[in-house]
């Protein structure tokens, strides 16, 4: 196998590739994770299951945790997008709480969304941990004052913000347990009717 610290190909290329073979590995660690479990993945099995040795594995990422870590911060990454969903907008509250959760769940069927929803937080040491944390609680602070813009413009009805924000990403987080991208349903079809349900209710008027 090449040792990939003596690798000989110019500043940038060698930059390009080694960025290039980091997402590869960091995409196949976060569908392991996902699917086995950050706790039950060992780094024997970590290794196995991506076909490279220890010793490469350690050269992308300090430790195990470490790689989790760079797999949520691919998804936090895609996420910037949707926790802009109002620039350059002159969309309703609901408009933007749509755009914003169609993004989210698109980024959340991903591997990168499906290890970010599905790992556990707390497996990962404190410091991480607590980064970790922040990031999603600014995912939630997001979406609770598109809800109050929502209500200020009479397309969301009074509501408690961070009680449904709680309630909607605990939806749309349960849907990479399920979801699958060859299954008969189109991730823009779930979340239209997820976005009903909340919206509109299933109890007739």
């Amino acid at each position: 196998m090449t040792n990939i610290a003596e690798e000989t190909e110019e500043p940038t290329e060698r930059s390009e590739a080694f960025e290039a073979k980091r997402i590869e590995i960091l995409r196949k660690a976060a569908i392991v994770f996902a699917d086995v479990g950050f706790r039950e993945t060992s780094v024997n099995y970590l290794a196995e299951s991506l076909g490279v040795s220890k010793p490469v594995l350690y050269y992308y990422a300090k430790n195990k945790d470490d790689l989790l870590h760079q797999c949520c911060l691919m998804a936090h990454s895609q996420l910037n997008e949707a926790m802009t969903p109002h620039v350059g907008t002159h969309l309703s509250g609901f408009g933007k709480l749509r755009r914003f959760f169609v993004t989210y769940a698109d980024i959340m069927a991903s591997d990168f969304g499906r290890c970010f929803v599905l790992v556990d937080v707390r497996a990962l040491v404190p410091e991480t941990r607590e980064k970790e944390v922040r990031a999603r609680r600014e995912l939630e602070e997001t979406v609770q004052q598109i809800l109050v813009e929502g209500q200020a413009d009479g397309s969301i009805r009074r509501c408690d913000p961070s009680l449904t924000a709680r309630a909607m990403f605990g939806a749309f987080n349960g849907i990479p347990r399920w979801f699958h991208l060859n299954g008969k349903l189109d991730i823009g079809e779930v979340v239209d009717t997820y976005l009903d349900i909340f919206m509109l209710g299933i109890a007739r008027s």
